[in-house]
């Protein structure tokens, strides 16, 4: 057992030392000091030559450190130590190890531990050259044997008492280990002091039922103490043992030793089908064998796996990126396997297979040989058509190729899937009815019948330049900034700002917004207009600058998309767009003409909440007389009876109502039946005598 302390060591050191090696001059162990808790420690030693021995002694007394010494060997009747050449110049590793049996001693045994603190040494080990010390490594060794049990092992039945009333342990409120639990007398961990600080307040009865004295609410108890005339309808008709810190426990019974091992689950075992439909967020399963149906996908540290399961209704979209040195290291598909739609029925996965090219990048050495990898998969796309919590049908467009393999190379694949409901198989909506956070958002241009488009935003791809730019969709609620290098040639200020507007105006080019996830094509009132407001790039103020500077270059576009939830379904808030503007921000570019330069330019998304409604306006008298605000105060006479008032919702009116009128007649009874209706009772009963 190599020690915790000593591995933490071993790191320090190794940075130590390589600093070290770098100057010849600095000899000595690194660390010099190690206490050690294990039977080997390590240590490492820089020396100027490689003709050096190890000379290992014993210090009697700790509390001095003797002077260097080379008449010791380099092992002793307890310790051994030995040096090890490194591949690092000059550098050796020196280890430390313990001869003795760190076990306890049983009949007739030697070489062994007596106690359970088996060794408390301190030792000195000195390198030597030509019997002259040049340095020292001391070490404090307080070793532990490895085991304490003694005796065999019994196989008889434990009875566990029943825990209600009989705790298993001596002291049931020592809840925390090596520390004193306030108010518990009998926790051991309490010294005098600590305990005299609670003495008097200490737990008393069986800790869980039992309490001593019995509680107020309990009706026998009331009866011997005064209690009020109205009392009888309002305590507690239980036994003592019955109480409200009784709990639950576990209810001890007879069990013997298990010899089987528990830990006989599979990864991708289930052990049943998705026979009740699968839900939002699921695993897909598989037919037959009820496996996780897998498609490679991103993990939460940024590498691909290759067998990641499919959740249902979560799409994803993603590109890895593979050191590839052979065929196995290529991500791969299960085309064979057949799915399990959700209800026991069994749905086979439908391939379309197109052959295409693909150039890879060598990135590494030389392969001994060629490798040739035919029909790997560069790109799959699945679309799962499904109805409620049921899969109909599923579709793979797949894109392979063929590879030669001669260096080590980088290869680019991608997996999406898509979830689209089976009545709307042509085009998939972003909510229905309101926007799902993540999904794109939707555009359109024209007039009706609108035709759907995603709004875009720049991807920056490559070398970083507009002209290589991609794009890439803007998802609901994700706001997001990209943007791109715009070289510009021999251009004057007119020519650039032109330029640079009309590069800006080709990534929105639509003039409405769907407001909903599922707006309808044909309705426009489901369509709000998208507010373009271009840049004034007209010369105000003073405009000499213009003869050394640009002013008002295009550099930014800003989308703002307004968003409000205007409702809820089955609880889930639905979420709709308002309105969209799309701005420009301009800056002064140090160009007069014939300009050459890479202008950055760049593209912000900013989603903005708004409520739905505009909150009412303050009235004078709720702004003068706040004290009759139940929000702004503590006490609130409007809310005296909150539970019979339109404010509460927690149930229907006519329910509470009558709990109400149930609870009114109980006071009313009481009243009734208690010493106001005796005394009227025995007044009566004197003045008819």
């Amino acid at each position: 057992m190599v020690p915790q302390v000593g591995a933490c060591i071993v790191l320090i050191g190794i940075s130590v030392l390589i600093s070290a090696t770098e100057a010849f001059t600095v000899s000595g162990f690194y660390p010099s000091k190690i206490f050690m808790s294990g039977p080997q420690v390590t240590s490492f030693l820089v020396a100027n030559t490689t003709n050096f021995s190890l000379s290992i002694s014993v210090i009697t007394d700790p509390a001095s450190i003797p002077a260097q010494s080379c008449n010791g060997k380099s092992s002793t009747d307890n310790w051994n130590s030995e040096s090890t050449s490194l591949t690092l110049s000059n550098v050796f590793k020196v280890t430390v190890t313990s001869k003795k049996n760190l076990t306890l001693c049983g009949v007739n045994e030697t070489n062994c531990c007596t106690g359970d603190l088996c060794v408390v040494e301190a030792l000195q080990v000195t390198a030597c050259q030509s019997s002259t010390p040049f340095t020292s490594l001391l070490i404090y060794a307080e070793i532990y044997v490895n085991t304490t049990f003694v005796g065999t092992v019994s196989d008889n039945q434990t009875v566990i008492p029943n825990q209600v009333y009989q705790p298993l342990g001596s002291c049931p409120c020592n809840l925390t280990a090596g520390a004193c639990d306030i108010l518990c007398c009998c926790d051991q961990e309490c010294n005098s002091s600590t305990k005299a600080l609670f003495n008097g307040s200490c737990y008393s009865g069986v800790f869980g039922g039992n309490v001593s004295p019995p509680f107020d609410q309990l009706c026998s108890v009331q009866e011997k103490n005064h209690a009020p005339d109205w009392f009888p309808f309002l305590c507690v008709q239980s036994s003592v043992d019955n109480s409200p810190f009784l709990g639950y426990f576990y209810q001890g019974y007879t069990m013997s030793p298990s010899q089987t091992s528990a830990f006989n689950l599979t990864f991708q075992s289930i052990s049943q089908g998705a026979i009740s439909g699968y839900k939002q967020g699921k695993p897909i399963l598989t037919y037959g064998s009820n496996e996780y149906l897998t498609i490679p996908q991103q993990s939460t540290i940024g590498a691909c796996v290759n067998s990641a399961p499919v959740a249902y209704l979560q799409d994803f979209n993603i590109t890895c990126i593979t050191t590839v040195t052979a065929c196995s290291d290529i991500l791969t598909l299960n085309l064979s396997a057949t799915v399990n739609d959700g209800n026991g029925g069994v749905i086979p996965v439908v391939s379309q297979i197109q052959n295409t090219n693909i150039n890879i990048t060598n990135t590494g050495a030389a392969l001994s040989q060629a490798v040739q990898c035919d029909g790997i998969v560069v790109s799959a796309d699945y679309t799962f058509i499904w109805n409620a919590s049921v899969l109909k049908e599923i579709h793979v467009s797949l894109a392979i190729a063929n590879i030669s393999l001669t260096h080590q190379a980088k290869l680019s694949q991608r997996f999406s899937a898509t979830f689209l409901i089976s009545n709307t198989t042509s085009e998939a909506l972003s909510g229905n009815p309101g926007y799902q956070i993540g999904k794109p958002v939707i555009v359109a241009n024209g007039s009706t019948p609108f035709t759907r488009r995603t709004l875009n935003t720049w991807k920056p791809v490559g070398d970083s330049l507009c002209s290589t730019v991609a794009k890439t969709p803007v998802l609901f609620r994700q706001n997001s900034i990209s943007g791109c290098l715009f070289t510009v040639h021999n251009e004057n200020c007119t020519q650039l700002r032109g330029n640079v507007l009309l590069f800006l105006q080709t990534l929105v080019t639509y003039n409405y917004i769907s407001m909903r996830g599922n707006s309808n094509v044909s309705d426009a009132t489901e369509w709000a207009s998208i507010y373009h407001e271009l840049p004034n790039a007209t010369c105000t103020g003073d405009c000499a600058a213009e003869a050394v500077t640009c002013l008002k270059v295009p550099s930014n576009m800003n989308i703002e998309i307004i968003t409000a939830a205007t409702g809820a379904v089955e609880g889930i808030p639905q979420e709709v767009i308002l309105a969209a503007r799309v701005s420009f921000s301009t800056i002064n570019v140090e160009c007069v003409s014939s300009c050459n330069l890479s202008l950055p330019l760049t593209t912000s998304v900013q989603f903005i909440q708004v409520p739905a409604q505009s909150t009412p306006s303050i009235t004078r008298f709720q702004i003068n007389y706040t004290e009759y605000d139940c929000e702004k105060n503590d006490v609130c006479w409007q809310q005296l009876a909150y539970p019979l008032t339109k404010y509460y919702t927690g149930e229907p009116y006519n329910l509470t109502l009558a709990k109400g009128m149930i609870l009114v007649f109980f006071f009313i009874s009481a009243a009734v039946l208690g010493g106001p209706w005796n005394r009227i009772r025995k007044a009566w009963n004197y003045t008819t005598l």
